[in-house]
């Protein structure tokens, strides 16, 4: 069985707005009260429930979603092309909720509307891939196609299948043969940015996302790839933002814009983020890593600590949350439990540097530089490029009195990669001999 080894291609690429059919586009956010008026002034009309189930679900808004869809089912008897939509939309609500056992179920009952047999199939490789089940995707994608070989929803699912199975090409392929097939629709643009976003392909992935945007200014997924290809940057922190605004329970949204906030120093916005991740999605690890180093930044140790902590009861090995049960430990001046910490957090993690570099710089803190000379002459050992290594290093050679081999480390740590604070290590040199 082929499954995708990258947990980068998130969930939100089964949110598609089209049958095989239909022209209908999403919904806005910032419409919701328009489409529940025209919804209520004509309570009949399944095609306006329809729209305004839309615009909820795409909000992240599902329990109205489904109230409203629900309703427009019952009074679309005599519209079939709507019906058909309809249960689209059901099936989405439970994809977006990555709910297989409801989602394979409404999946079932659209397939067996008539005339809908491909779209059932469509809809059955979406849920597939909520389990990440590439080779049933392709194959019920496959069978939509056969049932209809111009199927756009059967398409667009044969190129997330194959996107999730890592086979670049073939998703490229699927993904161009999609919008080609609906010029209008902004999905396979997304997908296709998405791509070969992820494939190296920055500049061609971004033209993409920009051209879903142009067709769909508004969409969530869409702004939030495009932001997540642009960090940081102003722009990146922009397209967040109004992603958020778009759907307010986007949890991998908040998260990017958080810590891109974070990183830029204002803690006060990086607050704000934080927390509407965790409210959006508190089961998950990243929104109270995101909590934890906001709370340090704040100089807040044992709520920083408690955040990792509640992180590492979700997941056990989480590199990112025993790095912030260590920095918190540190910033209490508990030397011991952090370097414990450290050291864990380098074992999960041996292609992250910074556990090494903060016990470093934590042992230099509590005057303990043969600790600190041992963890970052480790780090330069491991990642020689990496700046912030050699400055560590400076620090615990000048504690030491080596003064011409810290000369030496400085002059590196400003050549190098990474965030280093390039005036103060220009002074610290400047003030050797």
């Amino acid at each position: 069985m082929r499954v995708a080894a990258f947990a980068v291609v998130p969930m939100v690429m089964l949110l598609s707005g089209a049958l095989c059919t239909s022209g209908t586009a999403y919904a806005q956010a910032s419409g919701i009260d328009a489409a529940r008026t025209a919804a209520r002034a004509n309570p009949t009309d399944p095609a306006l429930a329809l729209a305004l189930g839309r615009a909820l679900r795409r909000a992240g808004q599902p329990i109205d979603a489904l109230a409203e869809l629900r309703r427009g089912i019952g009074v679309s008897a005599a519209r079939l092309d709507v019906l058909t939509q309809l249960h689209w939309e059901v099936a989405r609500v439970h994809l977006d909720r990555h709910d297989f056992a409801q989602a394979s179920t409404a999946c079932q009952v659209l397939g067996k509307l008539p005339g809908a047999a491909a779209e059932g199939h469509a809809c059955a490789a979406d849920a597939q891939l909520v389990w990440l089940r590439s080779t049933e995707a392709l194959r019920e994608a496959g069978a939509a196609l056969a049932r209809d070989p111009h199927c756009y929803e059967g398409k667009l699912a044969e190129a997330r299948a194959e996107e999730y199975a890592l086979d670049v090409a073939r998703s490229e392929a699927a993904y161009r043969t999609a919008s080609g097939w609906r010029p209008d629709a902004s999905e396979p643009h997304t997908g296709l940015g998405r791509l070969l976003v992820h494939d190296g392909r920055k500049d061609d992935g971004v033209a993409e996302l920009r051209k879903a945007l142009a067709l769909d200014p508004n969409a969530p997924d869409a702004l939030f790839e495009l932001g997540i290809a642009l960090a940081p940057s102003a722009e990146s922190a922009s397209l967040l933002e109004h992603a958020t605004r778009e759907r307010p329970t986007f949890a991998e949204a908040w998260l990017a814009l958080g810590t891109q906030q974070l990183a830029a120093g204002r803690v006060t916005e990086a607050h704000k983020a934080a927390a509407a991740a965790l409210r959006s999605d508190a089961s998950s690890v990243g929104p109270h890593v995101l909590a934890g180093k906001v709370a340090l930044a704040e100089g807040k140790a044992d709520e920083a600590i408690r955040e990792g902590e509640s992180a590492l009861k979700i997941v056990a090995n989480t590199a990112a949350a025993k790095l912030l049960v260590a920095d918190g430990n540190a910033k209490k001046g508990e030397i011991d439990a952090a370097l414990e910490a450290y050291q864990a957090a380098w074992g999960l993690d041996h292609g992250d540097p910074t556990p090494l570099v903060h016990a470093a710089e934590a042992c230099h803190a509590a005057a303990r530089d043969t600790s600190a000379r041992a963890f970052a002459l480790k780090a330069t050992q491991e990642f020689p490029k990496w700046g912030p290594a050699w400055a560590a290093l400076g620090d615990a050679l000048v504690a030491q009195g080596e003064r011409a081999a810290a000369k030496d480390a400085y002059q590196k740590a400003l050549a190098g990669e990474g965030p280093v604070d390039q005036d103060a290590v220009r002074r610290k040199l400047g003030a050797l001999p």
